[in-house]
């Protein structure tokens, strides 16, 4: 029986569609700034963080579905896809169990960041070879815009030198000086000039002599490399810089994946699986999608879940290892000039590229284990004062460094110089609430309690960024107190929630506490502010337990007591409420009453060797 062979078609500028190329690669931008625009908004940046993980471990998954999807490519690469999980596996748990987890994680990320300029360079090339260029000097361009367009990025935004100094101090790597660090920028920038010009002029050359173009490359060049400058200098937050074009790069890596894989699997030698989720459909579309973001989901559920220890070592480690392989994977699978995967894209005309030979693509390892074998070996800690100096040193436009170094500076009693810094960070970015929280509290400090209150309202009209609010209203609600506006203290205090409450309960008693002899009149002050806090909300049972556990100290255990079997009664589960209320009912001399409360205080938390010994002195088991 013979089969027909398939028409000839039309070679077409476009990866599919023009709707498809501008909806999923072309103009991603336009899609995802807004999302995550408003997704920060609602939730904050530290959750944005977070959620990022469903799509950037998510679209590892698209890797692996052509790596071992593909029977013909397997078997051509059968020793690497066998070898290499093993290898990174054992290396980068045992990395993580080890302590170098940091170390890894400064080659991770580079391999990461040439990740994200491959597959920018990896598509302008498909562009021009849609439409038949295949000119040697272009491509050669190509690559040297990208590389400087990225490499331009990392160096000469504040926030990207931020965020990889941080990598590199984390890992023990010492910061160059800010002087080395302004040479090498001034030298990146004449670079990115420089290729900015003869690409410019390459173009127009190739325009006048009527040499195939494609414009939708320009645009491409101008959307990626433009939205990752975009992402790093002109938004002050550097993690929701990451989350944008993280997202920005998944969905391109999506639409690439979709359109090669469904072509792959119309031809022989691919597994019924990956035939299965390719068919043309919007179901297998949504299945495909639904399973990447289901190992997103994943990784980000073990991040939360696996606080510290062994086991969030070793999960850390095996989707380190997924990343990994996803970037080294990338780098032979993806081969436009592949005749294969060129007829997948609609190339015409595409060549054979030649396979790095075994012993040599061996040799390229060592681009991942020489780098880690010298950070593991010499690096050495970085004192916490000397990291926040380094990187406010290196990034003086990096809100968050000069934050971090007013911040070092306020815990020194440098209130001048730290007031100073605060207000440089709020002039680069005004709408980061944290911010704006440690510098009423440092104003506190400076006695300047009209400016503070300013600053906690600032931070309270911020999208709320990690407890940016509840921090306000706690600081706020209790400058309010202390200042004799109780009901306005109170109202701030409730709004920060049940334990925002308690929390500014125990910040006038801390300061009651902390007053000295000379000053008995201010203790007394804050301590009754404290008072008519709890006595306007008695169903508040941490707010109970903080005021009860004060007067204990105190050794007021008459006044204590009721407080605390106040919060015992709200919180029936919260252990300490009942071990601290026994304490107190034994200093008054009522041994059934402590008994039985330290008996409750054992039944909720056995482990606790202080309500152990107490049961003890009790006379109880």
């Amino acid at each position: 029986m013979s089969s027909a062979s398939p028409p000839a078609t039309t070679a077409s500028p476009w990866f599919r569609s023009p709707s498809f190329d501008f909806a999923l690669i072309l103009c991603v931008p336009f899609l995802t700034w807004p999302l995550v625009a408003a997704a920060n908004d609602a939730w904050g940046p530290v959750v944005m963080a977070q959620l990022i993980l469903l799509t950037a471990t998510g679209h590892y998954f698209a890797t692996f579905v052509r790596a071992y999807g593909d029977r013909e490519l397997f078997a051509r690469f059968r020793v690497r896809f066998v070898a290499a999980p093993v290898v990174l596996a054992l290396t980068c748990v045992g990395m993580f169990v080890g302590g170098y987890g940091a170390q890894l994680m400064v080659v991770v990320t580079a391999w990461a960041f040439w990740h994200w300029l491959a597959q920018a360079f990896g598509f302008a090339r498909i562009y021009d070879s849609k439409v038949g260029s295949f000119d040697a000097r272009t491509a050669l361009l190509d690559k040297a815009l990208v590389v400087a367009g990225f490499v331009g990025t990392a160096t000469l935004t504040d926030g990207a030198v931020a965020t990889f100094g941080k990598l590199a101090l984390d890992a023990g790597m010492t910061l160059p000086a800010p002087a080395t660090v302004a040479t090498l920028q001034s030298v990146v920038g004449v670079g990115v000039l420089v290729v900015a010009v003869a690409y410019v002029a390459n173009l127009v050359a190739t325009i006048v002599a009527g040499r195939p173009w494609s414009w939708q490359k320009q645009l491409m060049h101008v959307t990626t490399i433009g939205y990752y400058w975009f992402a790093f200098a002109w938004l002050p937050n550097v993690l929701i810089a990451h989350v944008l074009y993280e997202l920005f790069h998944d969905v391109q890596y999506f639409a690439i994946t979709w359109i090669t894989c469904q072509g792959r699997s119309r031809r022989p030698g691919v597994t019924r699986w990956m035939r299965s989720m390719f068919r043309p459909s919007w179901l297998a579309a949504a299945v495909f999608i639904g399973t990447m973001v289901a190992l997103g989901g994943v990784d980000a559920f073990g991040r939360h879940s696996f606080d510290a220890g062994m086991t969030r070592n070793v999960w850390l480690g095996v989707f380190v290892t997924l990343a990994l392989l996803h970037y080294y994977y990338d780098g032979f699978i993806w081969k436009a000039r592949e005749s294969a995967l060129g007829a997948d894209l609609g190339i015409q005309h595409g060549l054979r590229a030649a396979v790095v030979p075994g012993a040599r693509h061996a040799a390229a390892w060592s681009a991942f284990f020489l780098p880690l074998g010298a950070l593991v070996f010499t690096a050495d800690p970085i004192p916490p004062r000397e990291r926040v100096d380094a990187l406010a040193a290196i990034a003086p436009d990096d809100f968050y460094s000069q934050s971090e170094l007013a911040l070092a500076l306020t815990r020194e009693r440098k209130l001048e110089d730290a007031l100073a810094r605060y207000e440089h960070a709020i002039s680069l970015n005004p709408g980061f609430g944290p911010t704006h929280v440690l510098y009423g509290a440092a104003l506190e400090l400076h006695r300047n309690a009209d400016a503070a209150r300013d600053a906690y309202e600032r931070a309270l009209a911020c999208p709320p960024s990690d407890r940016s609010h509840v921090d306000a209203h706690v600081n706020l609600g209790a400058l309010l107190a202390e200042s004799g506006d109780l009901a306005g203290g109170c109202g701030h205090l409730v709004q920060a929630g049940e334990t925002g409450l308690a929390a500014g309960v125990e910040r006038l008693l801390g300061l009651s506490a902390a007053m000295p002899a000379s000053e008995a009149g201010s203790a007394r002050s804050y301590f009754e502010a404290a008072k008519a806090v709890v006595d306007r909300n008695p169903r508040n049972g941490h707010a109970q337990f903080a005021m009860g556990r004060q007067l204990m100290q105190w050794r007021q255990f008459a006044l204590s007591k009721p407080h605390l079997q106040a919060a015992a009664d709200l919180m029936p589960d919260f252990a300490p409420a009942f071990l601290t209320l026994a304490q107190v009912q034994a200093q008054l001399g009522d041994g059934q009453g402590a008994l039985k409360s330290a008996a409750a205080a054992m039944r909720l938390d056995p482990n606790n060797a202080q309500t152990r010994g107490l049961m003890e002195r009790l006379g109880g088991r």
